[in-house]
């Protein structure tokens, strides 16, 4: 063996033993790691379920919503992937709804059970409505009736309620 291949024979063994040693530490560091990996990709997916709650009770509130710093705002920005700044309207949020996901969320916030009634009375207040006319009993109706697996209705005493089953 020449001179220059038993210097690269030996470089390469040696080359192996090190990079042998850097992946077993690797490995390890890997190992020790893995729980915060996880953990952070819990939490992360998290933040976003969290973000779309956020924003539906945004688009409700809309300017009755209590005040954030801009630090928490721009969290929301990064957990919804908007630029940094870039405004979030609650009127935007609110016209993107379904009338079934605030149904839900009103439904939540009163003890998983209400009127029709109620629900628009409530929807009143906010001053919320599709297109330019009120809510009607029959949209709210349809609203339950088109999601079995949300809502439920039961009469007590001659009234009757929507119930949220997810309770």
């Amino acid at each position: 063996m020449s001179a220059t291949s038993h210097y690269a024979f030996q470089s390469l063994q040696r080359r192996f033993r090190h990079e042998c040693k850097r992946f077993a530490e690797n490995e390890n560091k890997m190992e020790a790691l893995v729980d915060g990996y996880f953990a952070y990709r819990d939490l992360l997916h998290e933040q976003q379920e969290l973000s779309v709650l956020i924003l539906k009770i945004f688009g409700i509130l809309g300017a009755q919503t209590p005040s954030q710093t801009e630090q928490f705002a721009d969290g929301m920005r990064r957990a919804r992937n908007l630029r940094p700044g870039e405004p979030i309207s609650s009127s935007d949020v609110l016209a993107r709804l379904k009338l079934w996901e605030i149904l839900e969320l009103f439904l939540s916030a009163v003890d998983h059970k209400a009127t029709t009634s109620d629900f628009r009375d409530f929807l009143f207040d906010l001053d919320i409505h599709r297109g330019h006319e009120r809510v009607n009993a029959q949209a709210v109706n349809s609203a339950v009736k088109t999601h079995p697996e949300i809502f439920e209705e039961k009469s007590e005493d001659g009234q009757k309620f929507i119930l949220l089953k997810s309770c």
